[in-house]
């Protein structure tokens, strides 16, 4: 009831921070269940046929970090970028519901004069709640976008290291 009331104060552009918020939660949970789920299912596969037809012995860490570690960084930071786009959307949308509430409250002033407080204030919840909401989606969203780039780095280390155990060597 409260999120339906508060879209309805803040007007039409809530709608698209909402549809912004639903892709990048969307993009934000794909990243995760990699990094949580197919990761190790990805590491062991992945090793072990690189490792059928590249024997440890027969070829050295450079060449695998340049083969094997660079498949799954481009795999891992897949969609970062479009994460980025999203996220920094997120202010002009805010900036665009406070002029998009700034000016009913203008429209409200030419009719009406500056007597009317209550007619105007259907105007400022539209310019201030947009706002409002795009900061709080881009806070969490820069958030949960720095965790997923450090445990992306941390999945890297943890690849380096698993290869240099398989007997891979410089």
């Amino acid at each position: 009831m409260f999120f339906v009331e508060l879209i309805s104060r803040g007007g039409p552009v809530l709608y698209l921070l909402f549809l912004l918020t639903l892709i990048i939660f969307f993009v934000l949970m794909n990243k995760y269940f990699f990094i949580y789920l197919d990761k190790k299912i990805w590491f062991s596969t992945k090793l072990d046929e690189y490792e059928a037809n590249y024997p440890p012995d027969t070829i050295n860490l450079a060449q695998v970090e340049k083969t094997y570690l660079s498949e799954f960084k481009r795999l891992s930071g897949s969609n970062i970028k479009l994460l980025d786009g999203l996220i920094g959307m997120c202010p002009m949308l805010g900036l665009l519901g406070t002029v998009y509430g700034m000016i009913e409250v203008f429209e409200v002033l030419s009719f009406l004069g500056t007597g009317n407080p209550r007619a105007m204030s259907s105007g400022v919840a539209k310019a201030t709640i947009p706002t409002m909401a795009s900061m709080v989606i881009t806070l969490f969203g820069l958030y949960f976008r720095q965790d997923l780039t450090s445990r992306i780095q941390n999945s890297n280390s943890d690849l380096k290291n698993l290869i240099k155990k398989r007997g891979y060597s410089y």
